[in-house]
């Protein structure tokens, strides 16, 4: 990298350290980098995204099967008289309220993830189709440089070129703070 400086605002420079002020610069280019390596991440467990709401629509499912069993399963006939505050009855429908603020939270999380695969798909579907068949094979397909350059019937150079260019366009278009948020919140 190279810098150039301008001589004539050495005043500017003079009794700080010159090195502090570039660091800066550096670091926030190296903060671009740092977003991109995020969502090359992200793109690279799309299939694992897509697998988790397939087992959180199975949870569900299962909490509703738990819910209407357990409905179904007290007995009025049956009960005993005790002098606990809360009875069996009581003690049932405090539970199905549990499952089903359990399952409201889980719809919830299904719902986010599938709000973030479409914006993810969104940006995918703003790029133009060599970038999509680069991005599709190095990152989802997790295919190697030699068989992308095959299929595409372009150079090594040329792919990771367009393949750099393809996630900083995605990176313009989805908001990296809200990947980052996501990626701990999973």
């Amino acid at each position: 990298m190279f810098i150039k400086i301008n001589w004539g605002v050495s005043n500017y420079f003079r009794g700080r350290d010159i090195r502090v002020l570039f660091r800066r610069e550096i670091t926030s280019l190296n903060g671009g980098e740092h977003m991109m390596k995020e969502i090359e991440k992200v793109l690279k467990n799309i299939k694992k995204y897509d697998a988790k709401i397939s087992d959180i629509e199975l949870e569900i499912a299962d909490l509703k099967d738990l819910c209407s069993i357990s409905i179904r399963g007290i007995n009025y006939d049956n009960l005993v008289k005790t002098n606990s505050l809360i009875s069996k009855t009581e003690l049932q429908a405090m539970k199905d309220l549990e499952i089903e603020r359990t399952i409201e939270i889980l719809e919830y999380k299904k719902r986010h993830l599938e709000r973030f695969l479409s914006r993810i798909n969104n940006a995918i579907g703003s790029l133009n189709d060599i970038e999509k068949q680069i991005i599709q094979l190095k990152c989802l397909d997790n295919k190697i440089w030699r068989f992308i350059t095959f299929e595409v019937g372009l150079e090594e150079r040329q792919c990771r070129e367009i393949k750099k260019r393809a996630i900083e366009k995605i990176c313009n278009v989805i908001n990296v703070e809200d990947i980052i948020k996501f990626d701990k919140m999973q």
